[in-house]
């Protein structure tokens, strides 16, 4: 009998380490790229990059920090807050 490995009721996405493939492949490009860039040009802005891309991608538990950040940022610039001052011990 064979088992493959499958994500969790083929319904979660398919993860290489902590990004999607997708963003793995794009890490891997563009590590690719700021590494000509760094050996031809000396410049570190394209691997700059690369890591901000790498740490925005990251997922933990299928949230990337990317949806965090864009929830808290809708949450508190975004959404109307109400604050109620006063004593509510009646």
């Amino acid at each position: 009998m064979r088992t493959y490995i499958y994500p969790e009721n083929l319904r979660s996405s398919t993860k290489l380490w902590f990004w999607s493939v997708k963003d793995f492949c794009i890490l891997c490009g563009g590590i690719i790229i700021a590494a000509i860039f760094l050996a031809k040009l000396w410049t570190f802005i394209p691997a700059a990059m690369v890591i901000c891309y790498a740490f925005l991608t990251f997922r933990a538990d299928d949230t990337a920090v990317i949806d965090y950040m864009m929830s808290a940022i809708r949450y508190f610039c975004f959404s109307q807050q109400e604050f109620y001052w006063g004593d509510d011990r009646i």
